[in-house]
């Protein structure tokens, strides 16, 4: 499933990277390069913008028009209406930043890449294929992991 958030949902899109959902996001694009994006790539919009929605339903693609505000509950939103369930959650396989994927790299490629700390308490490393960042699981994987779970099961809206 891939999705393409607009410009108003760039936390949700960025969460759903982390969580392995091809998602692409733009903050500066135009609606209609946003449209040939749609319908060449076969992406569901996300938005907010009614008017935007009602458009790209009428040129034939598919969206989701997303009522809150809040990161967590257009998180929950999403999860609902497309039926996402755990096992299509593949943590920490895109970039958060330009949406590639990420590869395995061997510690020594990426020595001169990360600080030397890093590179000496850490045995895994992963590349992004686009924009070239150096992904670890330092010590703040398992409270992002956590916090995902969380708002992918029971979300409340007061964010």
């Amino acid at each position: 499933m891939k999705f393409l958030a607009d410009r108003m949902l760039g936390k949700l899109s960025k969460k759903l990277r982390l969580l392995g959902f091809d998602t692409l996001y733009f903050n500066d694009a135009d609606e209609k390069r946003l449209l040939e994006i749609l319908l060449s790539e076969e992406r569901i919009l996300l938005t907010r913008d009614r008017e935007f929605h009602s458009i790209a339903i009428k040129k034939g693609c598919r969206s989701f028009l997303l009522k809150s505000n809040y990161w967590k509950s257009q998180l929950r939103a999403v999860f609902q209406r497309f039926k996402l369930v755990s096992v299509m959650v593949k943590p920490f396989s895109r970039c958060s930043h330009c949406n590639a994927e990420l590869e395995r790299a061997s510690p020594e490629s990426v020595k001169n890449d990360v600080p030397d700390y890093v590179f000496f308490t850490q045995e895994e490393f992963l590349r992004c294929m686009g924009c070239g960042r150096i992904y670890w699981k330092g010590t703040h994987v398992p409270r992002i992991i956590d916090t995902l779970s969380d708002y992918m099961g029971g979300f409340s809206d007061d964010e």
